[in-house]
């Protein structure tokens, strides 16, 4: 007799339960997140998805991938989406046209790129006289072959020659037929690339250089009508950070799972590489920023206006900081 009650108290306790997780889902906010890609910087915003840490925080997220960085930012101002997980320098240029865009967290502010040559050049004096392949005069690409360049001590303006070529795909490829002598690649192209047999001179990464790289945005508008939610979003989105930075098994599966990749040194090398760039609080810097104004005004002399007051609100993320939100995380 006393089994039976046990049991119909056990049962009980679970239906209980039951109904309160079906009440509690039933509440949570339904919030659509943006992100640019499939790429591995975004591997905290897919553990917080898939692990539940956005649902711990009261909010029934949706995760949309867009294939390119306007279409993003665009369905972020069309109020398709809450917020939208990005390359800094589309909402930047989003905010040149009038845009209402605000970013809330820098989490990538590191310059992920990497000088690779091909394997007969293996020392900058080498690179007198090559061809160099980027993506477009003034982008990122650019700009990061402009400062490697630098680090070996040579003129990117005299000392090379420049050559659009595209994508990172297609930059490879033009290394491996030996149409150019040098690119820069970001991981885990680079491990790739190194698995070829060529050569990384110089990792901007180890020389510390920082970069306002990828940023979480939202809308001003959005973010002074809903100041609970985005502080709901923050923390779920912090809590994924410290999830990737404390379970790297785990969150390896989830960059598998995510990119469809197969290639297990790949999948290694960018959980290594981005989990180790991503910071625990992301805050942006102020070299990050001048240097990607630096690629900006190349293109829109305009951009140099820009202040990191016009293009970040960091109210929300210090206010979680301050409360000691995000140092429990990592106890």
């Amino acid at each position: 007799m006393m089994t039976l009650v046990v049991k119909r108290f056990a049962f009980g306790c679970i239906a209980v339960a039951a109904v309160l997780l079906a009440a509690a889902s039933a509440h949570a906010q339904p919030v659509r997140i943006g992100s640019l890609g499939l790429s591995g910087p975004l591997l905290p915003l897919w553990i917080a998805q898939d692990k539940g840490l956005f649902a711990k925080q009261g909010l029934a997220t949706e995760l949309i991938t867009f294939q390119g960085g306007t279409p993003t930012v665009q369905a972020l101002l069309s109020g398709g989406i809450a917020f939208a997980a990005t390359s800094t320098d589309t909402g930047a240029n989003a905010r040149l046209r009038g845009g209402d865009v605000v970013g809330i967290a820098e989490w990538v502010n590191s310059f992920p790129y990497m000088l690779v040559t091909s394997k007969d050049i293996d020392r900058g004096d080498k690179l007198k006289g090559k061809k160099i392949a980027i993506s477009r005069f003034g982008g990122a690409a650019h700009y990061a072959a402009r400062l490697s360049l630098g680090k070996l001590g040579l003129d990117a303006e005299k000392d090379v020659q420049m050559l659009q070529i595209g994508d990172e795909s297609v930059r490879l490829t033009a290394l491996r037929q030996r149409f150019v002598d040098a690119t820069v690649l970001t991981p885990p192209t680079n491990l790739t690339a190194r698995n070829l047999g060529f050569n990384v001179l110089v990792s901007l990464i180890d020389a510390g250089v920082k970069y306002s790289f990828d940023t979480v945005f939202t809308s001003r508008d959005y973010a002074t009508r809903n100041r609970d939610t985005v502080l709901r979003f923050l923390r779920g989105f912090l809590s994924g950070v410290a999830y990737m930075k404390k379970n790297s098994a785990d969150s390896i599966e989830t960059l598998k799972k995510w990119t469809r990749s197969t290639d297990r040194a790949a999948l290694e090398e960018t959980y290594r590489i981005f989990g180790g760039i991503i910071p625990a609080k992301p805050y942006g810097t102020d070299e990050g920023w001048r240097n990607l104004l630096e690629v900006l005004s190349a293109a829109d002399p305009k951009a140099r206006q820009l202040e990191t007051k016009d293009m970040f609100d960091y109210t929300y993320l210090t206010e979680i900081d301050k409360s000691g939100f995000i140092d429990a995380l990592y106890k």
